[in-house]
């Protein structure tokens, strides 16, 4: 059998079209239409992301007459071809914007109650801190139920041409100097900010409501830069270094992080303090607090 006809046939036993094996492949239709009218043959790489696709050895697709009982390997690979390692970097950046972006919102919320403490628009003011919670909430439930091709690949090997992983590593290494950047930067902003609120508390601001605004201001820009270029932290650990990723994310399936029970009734008890005892202005500091005793306990829960 000849290369060509070996690659029609596991093509079709794989149910692809030629334009299905193109696409993973990063070629034309016409190339996979000549490959398999044996009118020539793909290139050596293009060749090695065809065994691993179709999870068949080079000297059966090359020698015809390798006998046919050839073996498959017992892992299944998905292989990412130059234009889906684009396409789910986008999209992954898109959901990290939309991520960051409604978290820094809500935070950006709870500036209504502040400034409004002890003004005509105090009560309402807990309405409008509702409002943005729920819309903030609701972008993110579609942000992550919206369709995504790639959104199961997370739990398994890639493969790709080792071209393309060079060319993602060196991204990644221009990433990291951003990403160091974006992490001291927001870290050095919440220790300037809570400088200021040291230093104001001891002058006549001290009552203001302006800062404890300053501060949680502050807070909502590095909480965006942390979520942002941490989601895409994880996006291209999940490309370069594929196994190590699988293998943690596997372990990670079986902890649960404490946020998500923590932060929820964090949000109801500011709410419960604000409308009960007009506690908008000091009740903010329940956010803080709650985010550092929950890193200790997610800290102790996933500590190996």
């Amino acid at each position: 059998m000849s290369f060509g006809e070996k690659l029609q046939q596991l093509r079709k036993e794989k149910g692809l079209s030629q334009e299905d094996l193109a696409y993973q492949l990063n070629v034309s239709r016409q190339a996979v239409s000549k490959w398999e009218s044996q009118n020539g043959y793909p290139e050596m790489e293009k060749m090695i992301l065809i065994s691993e696709l179709f999870q068949v050895s080079l000297d059966y697709l090359l020698k015809e007459d390798y006998d046919d009982s050839f073996q498959k390997t017992d892992t299944s690979y998905y292989l990412m071809s130059k234009q889906k390692i684009d396409d789910y970097i986008q999209i992954k950046k898109s959901f990290a914007l939309k991520m960051a972006l409604s978290v820094s919102f809500m935070i950006l919320g709870l500036l209504i109650p502040i400034l409004c403490s002890n003004t005509p628009y105090e009560t309402w003011s807990g309405f409008g801190f509702l409002i943005i919670i729920g819309i903030s909430i609701f972008v993110i439930m579609v942000a992550a139920l919206s369709k995504n091709p790639y959104q199961n690949i997370e739990d398994q090997e890639i493969k790709m041409s080792f071209s393309d992983l060079q060319e993602l590593q060196e991204q990644y290494q221009q990433f990291h100097s951003h990403l160091t950047l974006a992490i001291a930067g927001s870290v050095l902003l919440i220790i300037v900010s809570l400088a200021c609120v040291a230093l104001l508390t001891e002058t006549h601001f001290a009552n203001s409501q302006w800062i404890p605004a300053q501060f949680m201001l502050c807070v909502a820009i590095a909480v965006f830069f942390f979520i942002y270029y941490g989601i895409l932290d994880g996006v291209y650990k999940f490309l370069v270094h594929n196994k190590e990723y699988v293998k943690d994310k596997q372990i990670q399936k079986q902890q649960s992080s404490i946020f998500g029970i923590t932060m929820p009734l964090a949000a109801m008890l500011y709410c419960v303090m604000g409308l009960t005892w007009n506690w908008w202005h000091p009740g903010w500091i329940i956010f803080p607090i709650t985010a550092f005793i929950s890193l200790g306990i997610d800290y102790l829960i996933h500590r190996k």
